[in-house]
């Protein structure tokens, strides 16, 4: 079986990185139209979707059949993920997991494509043939400081995430929200975290646990920590911004031992896909395929911290162009 003839399975049609991914499919000409399939729930009732100007049919779970020459990526979460990882993996197909249901599994690498794809050249024949691809806000910040890995000590993430990052129903709730607002009348709240996000800043979109953080919180820190290294300490905060796309996370970063900041200032230039800019901002990052970085500082609370924040396009650099990445990889090679 040839490249140009094994399937791209795409489980998740209609979710938020779901538009974004299909233009940058046929952007990269990863695939062709007949190479695609769109799995959906079985009780859903979704429309053929247009790629590269060709109408692709969508396919309930119950009638699609896996096969060993597939990629399975998974868009989505709950019972429809679960049920097709269960159901490509029994048929030998590969699986991107970027939904997070594998999150924690230490049978399943986490790659991201600029940082540690030399784990799929690792494997051995009776691995796994599944991947995660990390969260859109894990994604970001670890390419913020992996020019830094090997001097990290500790990191303070505050990440300012967008209503998208909470999935395609909490932007319809957004734009309904801010809608009602406009016109002068009282909003709905959003069902998934029970607040309103149209002109709100949410220091956390869901329930916290007992120890003060949120799931979303730790999940960051250990996908984190697995692609940094366990050496660096680190803790997280997860804010929710009332924008639809693009986040921006403000990194404190302690390191081993003093740095000048010209020094920090040009590893951190050299990184891949990193930009420098004065004061980046979300909507600078949206549309770009590069993570900007600013308002580099030396902290004032001890000469080894440094301060600088992170911008990107969440839903096209961050789970788009990385799960592109990963798919033309596993399809090309694997």
């Amino acid at each position: 079986m040839t490249e140009s003839t094994r399937e791209l399975v795409i489980v998740g049609v209609g979710s938020a990185p779901f538009d974004a991914l299909l233009e940058t499919l046929e952007e990269r000409k990863t695939v062709t139209p007949g190479q695609l399939k769109l799995v959906i729930e079985d009780e859903a009732d979704v429309d053929p979707q247009v790629f590269a100007n060709r109408s692709v049919a969508v396919t309930p779970l119950k009638d699609f059949v896996f096969t060993p020459d597939q990629v399975v990526l998974l868009l989505t979460g709950g019972e429809l993920a679960t049920a097709a990882l269960a159901q490509a993996e029994q048929a030998g197909a590969w699986v991107v997991d970027a939904a997070g249901i594998t999150r924690g599994d230490e049978s399943v690498a986490l790659i991201h494509p600029l940082l540690n794809t030399a784990l799929l050249n690792e494997r051995d024949e009776q691995d796994r043939k599944v991947v995660a691809v990390p969260g859109a806000g894990a994604a970001m910040i670890a390419e913020a400081l992996y020019p830094l890995k090997s001097q990290l000590q500790s990191v303070e993430v505050v990440l300012n995430q967008p209503v998208s990052a909470l999935g395609k129903s909490s932007v319809d709730a957004a734009a309904a929200q801010t809608a009602r607002l406009f016109n002068g009348q009282e909003p709905d709240v959003d069902e998934a975290t029970g607040q309103r996000l149209a002109f709100n800043h949410l220091s956390s979109a869901e329930a916290l646990l007992e120890s003060g953080h949120s799931f979303s919180e730790l999940a960051l820190v250990l996908e984190l920590r697995r692609l940094l290294g366990e050496g660096v300490a680190l803790d997280a905060t997860i804010n929710t911004a009332s924008v639809f796309h693009g986040q921006l996370a403000n990194l404190s970063v302690y390191l081993n031992s003093d740095q000048p900041l010209d020094t920090v200032r040009g590893l951190l230039s050299n990184g891949a896909r990193l930009e420098m800019r004065e004061r980046p901002s979300a909507q600078d990052a949206v549309g770009s395929e590069s993570t900007l970085l600013g308002r580099l500082r030396t902290g004032l609370v001890s000469p080894r911290q440094v301060i600088f924040c992170a911008a990107s396009d969440n839903l096209r650099k961050d789970v788009a162009i990385n799960c592109v990445q990963i798919v033309h990889l596993l399809l090309k090679t694997h």
